[in-house]
């Protein structure tokens, strides 16, 4: 499989393949559905990313209309992934694996103990009494202690035990006050804890839904994709769906390797050729699952992506925030920017045209972009006095 056509596949597994449509409540949740889950992200330079995944498939999307989906209708909800994301509601009963193989991997875990405190049975248990007979909470809610360092009270002891029993499953997110995560007990939140599937239908759901999305990829990339199962499960997956005949082996096209072995759905070659990327220039967030396996990036797109955001700002190639500029199936730029809230718009630092790129052209396309989000954001665009 050539690098043209896995890019088609992946391109349109990632919702990117068509001209982006009205937002509202339901087409959100289509689009949830469609990723299987977005990443969630704090940082709120330019938007935080959960949004910016939103903003580049829908037109006229406002925030509000995600969180009707996680805090109203309850048709999504938040957990990890292989990052922390909002999950389709429909897969929460594949989610009951993962709560209890964190709290088995939690209580191992000595920074985890550490945190909990000594007492730690007790204050799980308080912290679940608590919750149970005042309702919703955040982590301000409980005693804080006196800080011994830098950013200790947010590891307090209740701001662990809160940590641990999301991940365990029994705490969920029932809202967010700003940023802030507002726990309350999961029945609560989402009914009664499904039953905990067969690990054998935990791998081969994990694995077929990876490969619908990704459109063809490696046992590792599988593995990977939401971090569910190992690449050994996934690798026999593969196997056994191939002696099967519902996938076929591929030598996929990585950077300067062609022989790299992977796997497909039996039709791939008429999926790709159906592919027809949607010209829309758009800016993709730093975690926009198309862009956050960086290696993949490069290898099927030439496009070498690093986020700088934790980068000492002397050692930054481009910038604090720099998103990528899609065209079609092509990257075509990158544009460092931000938010200026309290100005009003939105500012355009600078602009970075890709090798073997026509620079007139894209710098058109790059300005449509920015102008495009900048709406989004209902902020003005501001390029640079030399732009």
């Amino acid at each position: 499989m050539d690098q043209k056509a896995a890019r088609r596949l992946l391109i349109a597994g990632c919702g990117l393949d068509r001209t982006p449509t009205q937002a509202s409540r339901a087409s959100v949740l289509r689009v949830i559905r469609q990723l299987g889950f977005i990443q969630v992200d704090s940082i709120r330079s330019v938007e935080r990313a959960h949004h910016l995944i939103l903003h580049a498939r829908l037109d006229g999307y406002v925030p509000a209309m995600l969180g009707h989906h996680t805090e109203v209708a309850r048709t999504a909800f938040e957990h990890w992934t292989h990052d922390a994301s909002i999950i389709r509601r429909d897969w929460m009963p594949w989610w009951t694996h993962r709560f209890e193989e964190s709290q088995a991997r939690m209580l191992r875990d000595a920074w985890m103990r550490e945190r909990l405190g000594r007492n730690w049975r007790a204050t799980l248990a308080s912290v679940t009494s608590t919750i149970t007979e005042r309702g919703p909470l955040a982590t301000r809610d409980f005693p804080r202690p006196p800080r011994a360092g830098e950013g200790w009270w947010d590891w307090s002891p209740h701001k662990s035990a809160l940590e641990f029993l999301w991940r365990a499953g029994e705490l969920a997110i029932h809202s967010r006050n700003g940023f802030e995560k507002v726990y309350d007990l999961a029945e609560r939140v989402h009914g009664v804890r499904p039953q905990t599937p067969a690990r054998a239908d935990v791998v081969a759901w994990a694995c077929s839904e990876a490969l619908t999305r990704l459109g063809a990829a490696t046992a590792r990339e599988l593995s990977q994709f939401m971090n569910a199962v190992t690449v050994t499960e996934a690798s026999a997956w593969c196997k056994e769906q191939s002696a099967a005949r519902r996938v076929v082996p591929v030598h996929l096209q990585r950077g300067t390797r062609t022989d790299v072995a992977g796997y497909a759905r039996r039709n791939w070659k008429a999926a790709a050729a159906r592919v027809a990327p949607d010209k829309t220039p758009r800016l993709l967030a730093p975690f926009d699952p198309l862009v956050r396996d960086r290696a993949r990036l490069m290898d099927l797109f030439n496009f070498d992506y690093r986020f700088e955001a934790f980068v000492p700002k002397a050692k930054r190639v481009y910038g604090y925030y720099t998103m990528p500029v899609l065209v079609g199936d092509t990257f075509i730029a990158r544009v460092d920017l931000a938010s200026d809230r309290a100005a009003g718009v939105l500012r355009i630092d600078r602009m970075w045209i890709e090798g073997g790129v026509p620079s007139r052209r894209a710098r058109e396309q790059t300005n449509s972009a920015c102008a495009r989000l900048a709406n989004q954001l209902d902020l003005a665009l501001k390029w640079p006095v030399s732009h």
